[in-house]
């Protein structure tokens, strides 16, 4: 029997996704039959996918138990950035492949830069080190729009890099970071602008 539905994955889907776009407000709690009443899902797969983001680090436990949104830390969110980094110089130095045509003619500059790094780190079959980018990716990706209004050249920036060769990735990818880095805690103050009011609640 074919299963129409996948109510994990559509758990997990919606959750990583409103994580991503800042929904939650940082250190409040998500509430489980608030978020299955919302996807008309039970609480069991909410609570699955809930655990599995907590795996991932995109959500926390809370001091009374249930899950609560990340909180938001401009020194963690600096080392995430210099991590990222890393990631991208090892991709660098060690691939040479080229995207197939169409791969990344959608979206913005940021996106389709964001959809060639996932690429070339999953073509290099290293399981560990593509891991360890989509798992800071996941959790950077909230701060995005807060980047788009910070710097100005996002677009631009994000051009030269996708006109850019492995080798090239090398020389860029450090002022890319470096000034996320510096400006880690102006990012966050812009993320938390973007963060719904938030009362709170049982989980």
């Amino acid at each position: 029997m074919i299963r129409l539905r996948d109510p994990f994955g559509q758990a997990l889907d919606v959750l990583r996704q409103a994580l991503a776009e800042g929904r939650h407000t940082a250190g409040r709690p998500i509430v489980i039959a608030d978020e299955a009443r919302a996807l008309r899902l039970s609480t069991t797969p909410v609570r699955e996918a809930l655990c599995w983001l907590g795996g991932e680090g995109l959500v926390e436990r809370g001091a009374a138990g249930g899950f609560v949104a990340p909180r938001l830390d401009a020194a963690a969110l600096a080392q995430r950035y210099d991590f990222r980094g890393l990631c991208l110089l090892e991709m660098s130095r060690r691939t040479r492949a080229l995207p197939p045509p169409g791969l990344i003619t959608a979206g913005t500059a940021a996106r389709r830069l964001e959809d060639l790094w996932r690429w070339r780190m999953r073509s290099l079959g290293d399981v560990g080190l593509y891991e360890a980018f989509a798992a800071v990716q996941g959790r950077l990706a909230r701060f995005t729009a807060a980047e788009s209004r910070v710097f100005a050249d996002v677009e631009a920036e994000a051009e030269a890099l996708l006109r850019s060769d492995p080798e090239e990735v090398a020389v860029l990818v450090h002022p890319y970071h470096d000034r996320r880095a510096a400006a880690a805690s102006l990012l966050v103050l812009e993320a938390e602008a973007d963060e719904p009011a938030g009362t709170g609640g049982e989980p």
